[in-house]
């Protein structure tokens, strides 16, 4: 289960011939996070040799969903300190979600030598500050960082898409009270009073749950709250993104999502088949399966010959495909493709090619050795009739009447006008 990342932005320059307990504070706060239930992230533990520390600590406080600013005496005129704390200020300004900033007063540090000092511009002082006393001890951090971190936690407890909750509750952000609470009601989720930020967390979290009907036409509850909130949400690209998100959660067995994703993660023999009428229907299975904002890349070759050639042509149209789309267009020799094709996957998941035609073995065979990195998807209509192989994983599939209603839900919903 996923958590939620805590930079925690400190002065390193203490030591302990000088008498200081700042690194006692910071080790007592790690792991207080931990018990939590929160990732606490520390320079020491994403810095190695060679890094541009700037670029990497930056990245990583983009990457978090707050930061607790440990203000000791060595902090108040610490550059890096000031560059992170400037950080989060910037982050947190364009977080519609609340990006968290939490100024932590250490012994001998008050807040008239934090105006006065280097981090006063920042204005941390206006902020809700906690004070950790000496008397407290460094075992015993304060009861307000709990209560601080409090909603937070609320919205990340048990979610099972964290990254993919936090961004359909952005493109919530425009709803009213009435909107949230009629679409929570419909959703089947309950809403924290006077707590809207977590409110969206949990519509969206009722957005993403697997709401299957029996056949085509059946009553569906993610229609209802489609129907609401959708003319309230103001950019049209906000929109087609939860209708992208919500109908495959809603109906792509989440038994297939796991085979899918259990497919793509092998090192090897990356083959999946499924029985699907529709064209639309593959690339809703591998939406479900992505369960990241930024799905995997799909991509659906259309050979231009049959017969003898088949084999080649498919093999020069994936290539073409790749080199498009990993290289824009420009000429790469194999290797250098591979290895684009094996940072797109750190960084965006498999790239998936769409077939729509049965597996044949020839193809299959030639497939995994020219391309094992990528991730094929047989869909077609008679997938059923094809023989068990342990080469292909079969997923689970829905019923004709349940494939034509998803994706007429789908196509009714997109491009829907707001209001």
């Amino acid at each position: 289960m996923a958590r939620p990342r805590i930079f925690l932005s400190h002065s390193s320059r203490c030591t302990a011939e000088s008498g200081c307990e700042c690194r006692a504070y910071l080790c007592a706060l790690e792991q207080h996070l931990l018990d939590l239930g929160c990732e606490p992230v520390i320079d020491k533990g994403v810095l190695t040799g060679g890094d541009n520390w700037r670029e990497k600590l930056l990245m990583e406080i983009k990457r978090s969903q707050g930061m607790i600013i440990l203000l000791s005496p060595h902090a108040l005129d610490s550059y890096y300190v000031n560059m992170e704390a400037t950080a989060a200020l910037t982050q947190q300004a364009g977080d519609v979600d609340g990006f968290l900033v939490l100024p932590v007063v250490l012994p001998g540090v008050d807040r008239g030598k934090l105006r006065n000092s280097p981090l006063g511009k920042l204005k941390l002082d206006h902020y809700d500050m906690v004070t950790w006393t000496a008397d407290a001890g460094t075992a015993n951090p304060p009861a307000k960082i709990r209560e601080s971190l409090s909603a937070m936690l609320a919205r990340w407890d048990g979610l099972p898409y964290p990254e993919l909750t936090k961004f359909l509750a952005g493109r919530i952000s425009d709803l009213d009270e009435s909107v949230l609470q009629d679409s929570a009601k419909i959703l089947g989720v309950a809403l924290l009073a006077y707590a809207r930020d977590t409110s969206r967390y949990y519509v969206a979290q009722g957005l993403l749950r697997e709401r299957p009907v029996r056949d085509i036409g059946d009553r569906c509850d993610l229609r209802s709250a489609l129907k609401l909130i959708l003319p309230q949400v103001r950019a049209p690209e906000h929109r087609q993104e939860i209708v992208d998100v919500a109908v495959p959660f809603a109906r792509v067995p989440k038994k297939a999502a796991e085979q899918l994703r259990q497919v793509g993660q092998s090192p090897s023999g990356r083959m999946a088949l499924l029985r699907s009428e529709l064209a639309e229907t593959p690339g809703m299975y591998v939406r479900r399966a992505s369960e990241t904002p930024v799905p995997w890349t799909l991509c659906k070759p259309v050979p231009r010959q049959q017969g003898a050639d088949f084999i080649e042509c498919v093999v020069e149209e994936i290539r073409a495909l790749l080199i498009s789309e990993l290289a824009w267009g420009m000429p790469c020799d194999d290797d250098a493709l591979r290895r684009l094709l094996v940072r797109h996957e750190e960084e965006f998941g498999p790239l998936t090619i769409v077939f729509h035609l049965l597996p044949d073995p020839a193809l299959t065979s030639r497939l995994l050795v020219d391309f094992p990195h990528l991730l094929f998807v047989f869909a077609h209509q008679r997938a059923d009739t094809v023989g068990e192989s342990g080469a292909i994983t079969t997923l689970e599939a829905l019923t004709p009447g349940q494939e034509q209603d998803m994706v007429f839900t789908h196509l009714k919903f997109s491009g829907q006008p707001s209001r």
